[in-house]
């Protein structure tokens, strides 16, 4: 049996733009989209609801035309660093049916502009290269977030309650928090901290009481001091004591994550899955053989869509009008994390909450475990007065019937360790003998080729690699060639 297992690489050696980067340019220039000085002035108001925005804006739409505000496939990708990519796309397919209406992008500009990921992503840009960095970045924002919440929770618990003010320099006071500007920064991204100028005021009350309040004055040329405060929202003023609204912070960073991931499926859906090849596509290489079964760390249905239509799990879910996307973080490794039971944010919880084909290799997991079971029986009934029919048996048990005989092809998966639990189950299908599995792995050049056995080094250890190296059990190779009819590749 062949069983092709694909990543982010095998969307990307078929010019198909699903890297991180291509989805962050296309969000950018439909972000900057000029819509008209009108259309401006709405979106600078706080208009949080879409239906609302939409019909404040019906009222201009006689001073546009449908042709003016369109964005096509090169206004998309304009800005793309990858350049060289996307004149590989537009060489193989045709792209004349991507295409964004003026309410679509007035659409995306909404999301965008709301979601607190999307802004905390473009303010890292430079800092993200691949889905990898990405979903470090997630985990580095969470840990920030975590950070505060627990270091809050300990002033509750020191002082009964705690300073609005955070100190991000300088000598804190006792019920104060002391973070970072950078942390400040993050924090601020996600609405939970706001900045700005202020000043301090002594006021009194109904009752003669004096006491301090603090005033926004605009910027720094009114004397105010630069400061962030929590936002009054996330507050609880209880008998005199303050609290923080944790789960609330918490229910609102992870819905804007789903947000987020609603706005990458519809990316999905407006380029990618609208692109198709001007011929028949095909692969190219040495001892291709077309797999009986596919699993997907992808989102997206190419090898469907461009040669069988054959079983895949998708072990990430998969993009569409009922699109079940895992995006996140592979374990909750900080302790604070841990103690806010953030789990909603981490890929096996998603994977159970949205059903996805979460299973892996269980098929051969239980023959495995059916065949240990029958050699245990065996050897239990055997014995030196046993027929030959018996030793038949037994020969039969050990050399046929332990075998799965299954080679495996991996094609454009990085074997980061953020799917090690995977990697691990496959090459642990030798470990008690040898049940003729097989490993394919293929590269796109020499440098990805070192980072892939690098890869399976940390994750699997130097002796095991090795094994599987010398028994020729494993084996590098370059990517297979997607060629067309008419010889584009």
């Amino acid at each position: 049996m062949n069983i092709l297992i694909i990543g982010n690489g095998f969307d990307l050696s078929h010019y198909l733009p699903t890297k991180y980067d291509h989805f962050m340019d296309v969000m950018k220039a439909i972000e900057e989209k000029d819509l008209g000085q009108p259309i401006k002035n709405i979106f600078d108001t706080s208009v949080d609801d879409l239906t609302t925005l939409l019909i404040k804006i019906q009222q201009f739409q006689y001073a546009f035309t449908e042709k003016t505000y369109q964005m096509n496939f090169d206004e998309l990708f304009a800005e793309c660093r990858d350049k060289w990519f996307i004149d590989k796309t537009k060489e193989i397919y045709i792209t004349d049916s991507i295409k964004l209406s003026f309410e679509q992008i007035i659409k995306i500009q909404h999301q965008l502009k709301k979601n607190d990921w999307y802004q905390y992503f473009d303010n890292h840009v430079r800092e993200v290269k691949s889905w990898i960095d990405f979903e470090i970045k997630i985990s580095e924002a969470l840990k920030v977030i975590a950070s505060f919440l627990i270091q809050l929770e300990n002033k509750i618990d020191e002082f009964g309650s705690f300073s609005t003010e955070i100190c991000f320099y300088g000598q804190k006071e006792p019920k104060q928090l002391f973070l970072t500007r950078e942390y400040c920064n993050i924090l601020e991204l996600f609405k939970i901290l706001k900045s700005g100028y202020y000043i301090d005021e002594d006021c009194q009350d109904e009752l003669g009481r004096f006491y301090t309040q603090n005033h926004d004055v605009g910027d720094e040329e009114t004397d105010g001091d630069f400061r962030f405060y929590i936002r009054e929202k996330y507050i609880i003023l209880h008998s005199g004591f303050l609290k923080i609204k944790v789960g609330q912070i918490l229910d609102e960073i992870y819905t804007s994550l789903d947000e987020f991931i609603k706005i990458f499926n519809h990316y999905l859906e407006i380029t990618v899955s609208k692109l198709q090849p001007k011929d028949q596509l095909r692969i190219d290489a040495k001892d291709w053989i077309y797999p009986e079964k596919i699993y997907s760390f992808n989102y997206t249905n190419t090898y469907q869509r461009f040669y069988d239509a054959i079983e895949v799990d998708y072990l990430h879910g998969s993009f569409g009008e009922n699109q079940n996307i895992v995006l996140g973080i592979s374990e909750l490794e900080h302790e604070n994390l841990i103690k806010l039971k953030a789990y909603g944010f981490t890929k096996y919880h998603q994977k159970i909450f949205k059903d996805t084909d979460y299973l892996f290799l269980n098929d051969c997991k239980d023959k495995i475990e059916n065949h240990k079971l029958k050699i245990e029986n065996l050897e239990k009934d055997f014995d030196s007065s046993d027929s030959l029919g018996k030793r038949f048996a037994r020969q039969n048990l050990m050399e046929v019937e332990s075998k799965l005989n299954i080679t495996f092809y991996i094609w454009g998966h990085s074997l980061d360790i953020s799917d090690k639990d995977y990697i691990i189950d496959l090459f642990s299908l030798n470990d008690d003998m040898d049940r003729n599995v097989r490993v394919t792995v293929y590269y796109f050049d020499k440098n990805a080729k070192f980072s892939l056995l690098n890869n399976l080094l940390a994750i699997l250890g130097k002796e095991k690699v090795e094994t599987w190296m010398k028994k020729n059990w494993l084996k590098f190779e370059k990517n297979p060639r997607i060629m067309m009819s008419d010889s584009i590749s």
